[in-house]
């Protein structure tokens, strides 16, 4: 049996070449702004060649092409259409107010000024989207840089624009891009807020004493934001399925992913409406509380359950453990409430309006059916 070597300080370690590629395979995965770059470049830099070997105005204009290529790079085939059509039309428009007032028997300073206001108000038209600044602009280049001969220029301009917009086009067909990690990522992110949001929740129960409302006020975690990047990241992956020739190798990925969202945006709505009734009827200011100190310590007890179940979840399910101990746990404030309720008059109304919300928002993580099922014997 051999002495195995041990590597000196001198000495270099080895790498596996597999964690190499699979280390660069996740960076690309998770930051779609590398691969944009990338087809970008490639784009330009063919449409930079070929409009070299192209006739007429393109000699004299060839940089309007890679220009093209740039603005029709997206990170989704149909977003690369539509921000194409748009610039084109835009730079068409802008050319087209700019010969109109190059015809116009004004002085040069009054035509600058008249396209200007045009090609401003044009620019808010709807359809161009955000292109649409580029009809002031194009209007510009053509009265003052083509002043000597507009025709031609704008065939350069536009033409070659055009023509680049085509190459990148081509080249996110060839290469089209499927975000599937960013949204995975995103989804991620919301679901740790909501399950910190939970936790806080929990902790606040905690306490001896409820919180005041200043101090349930600063418990409460600013959702909207994460929520609008999941929405947005979520919308490009499925708008980057269009046309797609991936799409169909990852139709189940994509799918899953937009019922995770769908999910998580129902769960949204639960845990604001759990977190606002908490902060309304169990704080500090209120001559009677909804829990008190009875149901304060189960009901973080399964507030706390229906985190940890929400940051269990892998890919489209909550692990079993955790979600067999968050019903054990709102079983247990069920059964506190229902003996509280036999030995006092009190209505205990808002009390029951906290169980079912928690019941709804750990339902919406996973089905109790399902977790009973997956429960070990």
């Amino acid at each position: 049996m051999q002495t195995p070597v041990r590597a000196g300080p001198g000495t270099p370690r080895s790498r596996n070449p597999r964690s190499w590629a699979g280390s660069a395979r996740r960076t690309w995965a998770r930051h779609p702004q590398l691969g944009l770059a990338l087809r970008a470049a490639i784009a330009a830099t063919i449409a930079w060649a070929l409009a070299r070997l192209l006739p007429g105005p393109a000699q004299e204009y060839p940089y309007y092409a890679p220009f093209g290529a740039v603005i029709a790079t997206s990170t989704t085939l149909a977003g690369s259409a539509r921000s194409s059509a748009q610039s084109i039309a835009a730079i068409a428009i802008g050319a087209a107010v700019a010969l109109a007032g190059d015809a116009l028997p004004t002085p040069t300073v009054a035509t600058i000024g008249i396209v200007v206001i045009a090609g401003v108000v044009l620019a808010g038209w709807d359809r161009l989207g955000s292109a649409g600044s580029w009809v002031p602009t194009s209007a510009l280049f053509v009265l003052i840089i083509g002043g000597g001969d507009p025709i031609d220029y704008v065939a350069g301009y536009a033409g070659l624009t055009f023509f680049g917009a085509l190459i990148g086009m081509a080249v996110l067909a060839a290469f089209p891009p499927l975000p599937l990690a960013p949204s995975q990522t995103e989804l991620g992110r919301l679901r740790d807020l909501l399950a910190d949001q939970l936790g806080d929740l929990a902790e606040g129960l905690r306490q001896e004493h409820p919180p005041s409302q200043d101090e349930w006020r600063t418990r409460m975690r600013s959702i909207d934001p994460v929520l609008a990047q999941m929405r947005t990241a979520v919308q490009q992956t499925d708008e980057a399925r269009r046309g797609n020739r991936r799409a169909r190798r990852h139709q189940q990925d994509a799918e899953r992913q937009y019922a995770q969202a769908r999910a998580l945006e129902r769960l949204t709505l639960l845990v604001e409406d759990l977190t606002q009734l908490i902060a309304e009827t169990e704080r500090s200011e209120l001559s009677e509380v909804a829990l008190g100190p009875t149901l304060r310590p189960t009901a973080a007890a399964a507030l706390r359950g229906l985190a940890d179940a929400l940051r269990s979840v892998e890919g489209a399910t909550a692990g079993p453990e955790a979600t067999r101990a968050a019903y054990d746990a709102l079983d247990g404030l069920i059964g506190e409430l229902r003996r509280v309720r036999a030995t006092t008059d009190h209505d205990l109304f808002a009390a029951s309006s906290v169980v079912v919300a928690v019941q709804r928002c750990l339902a919406a993580v996973v089905p109790e059916e399902l977790a009973r099922e997956e429960a070990p014997d």
